[in-house]
């Protein structure tokens, strides 16, 4: 009898040392935003412009999908982003107008374990990639109050009940074209979870207007050979130079009337540059990897 009551309080002291976080579902906001590099020479470190803000808020709406269960997930006080429901530390997200379900975390994950087919959001409306990653470490951390799981997938965080340090949706590798995401802001209750504990909801704006109009950016990135080149909006025309690592010109083709173009790259792995201008005298340089 001894032997058994020691064995279930040692039982009971792993269970609780490991109890699950799970994903919020009423009173959360997550702040999302998307940074652009302002070169300003001779200075080597850019400058971060802030050129977009998402706000995803849920708020105890539930819906059923395939006899599932799930949180509904707004843009806060706007449309419907999707749904989410949390299986026992995997996470699992439908799209808006969509009925089909995509792993987005999973923080029951062991080193060395792929993640197949994770659901990575970019940075351009509702378009999503369905993307491989592999868990490279995992510890705790002490967030509001609680002990979190934390995962490193391919070098990035992913903490359970709050989500991935580069957006609870979006990119979660390093950025290495002309931006980067941020998770700014997280909050449940009003409590203010990541990048710090504090009081106070997550919200934040910005007058997208007042940035430049015309902006760049690629994805996937790295890539296996097929990229897409999105503008923030439709060009009349614009020509695109792909250049290798010594500079040296590969392709090049003229882009019109359309906001997003599709790039095959060279066959050999490796650095590859876009060298992007339109009639309207704007220019950018995007680096992308082929893998």
């Amino acid at each position: 009898m001894k032997q058994l009551v020691l064995c279930s309080i040692a039982c009971f002291v792993f269970f609780c040392a490991n109890a699950q976080v799970p994903f919020p579902t009423d009173n959360a906001i997550w702040v999302n935003t998307e940074y652009y590099y302002v070169f300003n020479p001779p200075n080597p470190i850019p400058d971060l412009d802030l050129n977009n803000v998402d706000n995803y808020c849920v708020n105890g709406q539930d819906t059923t999908i395939q006899s599932n269960t799930y949180t509904q997930v707004f843009y806060c006080g706007d449309a419907y982003k999707g749904a989410l429901r949390d299986d026992n530390g995997i996470v699992y997200f439908v799209p808006a107008d969509s009925v089909d379900e995509y792993l987005l975390y999973d923080f029951n994950a062991q080193v060395s374990q792929v993640l197949e087919d994770v659901y990575v959001g970019n940075h351009f409306g509702e378009e999503f990639m369905l993307q491989d990653f592999t868990v490279q470490q995992i510890g705790t951390e002490i967030i509001g109050g609680v002990s979190r799981r934390v995962l490193w997938a391919d070098n990035f965080r992913w903490i359970e009940g709050i989500g991935c340090e580069t957006g609870l949706f979006m990119e979660p590798w390093t950025n290495i074209s002309d931006y980067e995401h941020h998770l700014e802001c997280m909050s449940v209750n009003g409590n203010t979870l990541f990048p710090t504990d504090g009081t106070g909801d997550c919200l934040l704006t910005v007058d997208v207007a007042s940035v430049e109009r015309t902006q760049f950016a690629v994805y996937p990135n790295p890539s296996a050979g097929n990229a897409t080149l999105k503008f923030g909006a439709v060009q009349t025309q614009a020509t695109i130079r792909v250049l290798n690592s010594l500079g040296q010109q590969v392709d090049s083709f003229v882009a019109t009337n359309t906001n997003k173009v599709e790039i095959d790259l060279p066959v050999n792995a490796g650095i590859y540059f876009l060298n992007v201008t339109t009639v309207d005298g704007m220019a950018g340089n995007l680096r992308i990897v082929k893998h």
